[in-house]
């Protein structure tokens, strides 16, 4: 009876270990669009940004929500590159809402660079915080 309990002790032990633990990915290895999904924070503290695969939500410092679409307008995982084009809460498009992101190689964090008619008028630092898509 008491080797039973052992075994029945260590089977429930290793259950909670094993549903403890947590996966981490390996970020380098991501696919640039794959790579933007998640929460990003700037890394001046103005705002943070919660991607998931089609939808972006801005949280400035204030705590104003912003919430918008986007589209993939191109990616380019050998140069760690994405350009996505995002669609304003009005529902309008305009060109300053194109923004290029340029991953680091271990994909922990990413510049934003806004152009309008070929000059760029931002450029933004970000770091990876977690994988949440929602504040």
């Amino acid at each position: 009876m008491r080797k039973k309990s052992l075994i029945f002790m260590l089977v429930v032990v290793s259950v909670i270990l094993i549903g403890g633990c947590s996966v981490t990915v390996q970020r380098d290895s991501l696919k640039v669009d794959k790579a933007l999904i998640g929460h990003w924070v700037n890394t001046e503290g103005a705002l943070d940004y919660y991607f998931s695969d089609t939808s972006l939500i801005k949280v400035e410092k204030g705590g104003t929500t912003t919430n918008m679409t986007y589209t993939i307008v191109k990616t380019n995982d050998n140069d760690n590159t994405i350009t996505i084009q995002v669609k304003n809460p009005a529902g309008t498009v305009l060109e300053e809402d194109k923004k290029e992101i340029k991953f680091s190689a271990d994909k922990k964090t990413m510049t934003e660079t806004v152009t309008v008619l070929g000059v760029k008028i931002s450029e933004v630092n970000f770091s990876y915080v977690d994988s949440k898509t929602k504040p």
